[in-house]
């Protein structure tokens, strides 16, 4: 056979193998294509529930944030997100998902990346606790990344509303993405459904010099289970909501202002009586955080668990409406 006669069949069949590599990518294209078009059909609209979400698809190769827990129909997952020396929590419920403080700005990527990878869509209601950057810096981000129901915030006296970047981004982003802002009042209660509630306990006045005092307190119930979060409110404003004879007891507690010796009062921890306390706190912080004598104050009470995001990182409790279960990030360095 000639040399041309073979070159000619080298060529041909190079050709036919291209076609069949370019035939066999065109196919997985549309697949996958295919595939995401009916995922966000079925996450948005059809919601099937044996058809798993992207979130799903993400953590299933070993993508997004941890730990990936998704609550059952009849459960509520709380998640404490590891943001440093800040506060974040979420609330996750079957048709509800609450958002409190998402820490500084520099950290509102790790926030908007953990919602996504859990298949949070929507927040429909956003506790922005008081306006201190290490607990709303990151907020504006927050609502331009989300559909929002509802931003709640602390009424503040004139001469304390901040004049700071942060702050004024934050209403700025609510309202330009046409999220509703209330003020928060003590003893309004958000019914989530026959069950599981949210109640707003403080602050009780908004007169106080200090913004933390002014730090929205709120209880949350899920069945026989509850969960109390603080922001940074100190003793004056923990007395106040001692002196309104407001239930609250929690099985956990997100420790008042990463535990600073200023707050977590003894009168204060005998109310709540918590057996589980979360300390959302750095690593490395300049404050002594957690300070040791909270921790003895936490103990004389009967707490008998405590978590730390320095520690242990992203932190999940999931409540059945009877009993609870804690998982961790770094779940080898527990120590309860």
């Amino acid at each position: 056979m000639s040399r041309i006669k073979t070159a000619k069949i080298f060529r041909k069949k190079q050709s036919g193998v291209k076609n069949v590599i370019k035939i066999i990518f065109s196919s997985l294209l549309l697949l996958i294509l295919t595939t995401a078009l009916f995922l966000f059909i079925n996450e948005n609209y059809l919601k099937i529930d044996f058809i798993p979400t992207s979130a799903d698809i993400v953590h299933f190769f070993g993508g997004g944030g941890k730990p990936y827990i998704k609550p059952l129909d009849n459960e509520a997952a709380v998640y404490f997100i590891d943001v440093g020396q800040g506060d974040c929590e979420v609330i996750c419920t079957k048709n509800y998902n609450i958002l409190i403080d998402c820490g500084e700005e520099e950290k509102s990527d790790e926030v908007i990346g953990f919602l996504n990878y859990s298949g949070v869509k929507k927040l429909d209601l956003i506790i922005a606790t008081h306006p201190h950057s290490d607990h709303i810096g990151g907020m504006y981000r927050i609502l331009q990344s989300f559909d929002t129901g509802t931003l709640l915030i602390p009424e503040l006296p004139e001469n304390v509303i901040p004049e700071t970047v942060f702050y004024e981004k934050m209403i700025s982003s609510a309202k330009k993405t046409n999220t509703e802002i209330k003020y928060a009042r003590a003893g309004t209660k958000y019914v989530l459904d026959e069950s599981t509630s949210l109640e707003i306990l403080a602050p009780i006045y908004n007169g106080y010099e200090d913004l933390n005092n002014i730090s929205i307190t709120a209880r949350f119930i899920h069945g026989e289970n509850s969960f109390l979060f603080t922001g940074d409110t100190e003793s004056l404003a923990e007395l106040d909501i001692l002196d309104s004879g407001i239930d609250i007891s929690a099985d956990v507690l997100k420790v008042a202002h990463h535990g600073s010796a200023g707050s977590s009062s003894k009168a204060f921890l005998e109310k709540v009586r918590p057996k589980t306390a979360v300390f959302e706190v750095a690593e490395i912080n300049y404050y002594g955080h957690p300070r040791s004598e909270v921790i003895e104050r936490l103990e004389d009470v009967g707490c008998e668990e405590f978590y730390m995001t320095s520690r242990d990182g992203n932190i999940v409790i999931v409540s059945d409406g009877v009993s609870l279960k804690v998982t961790a990030e770094n779940d080898e360095n527990i120590a309860a």
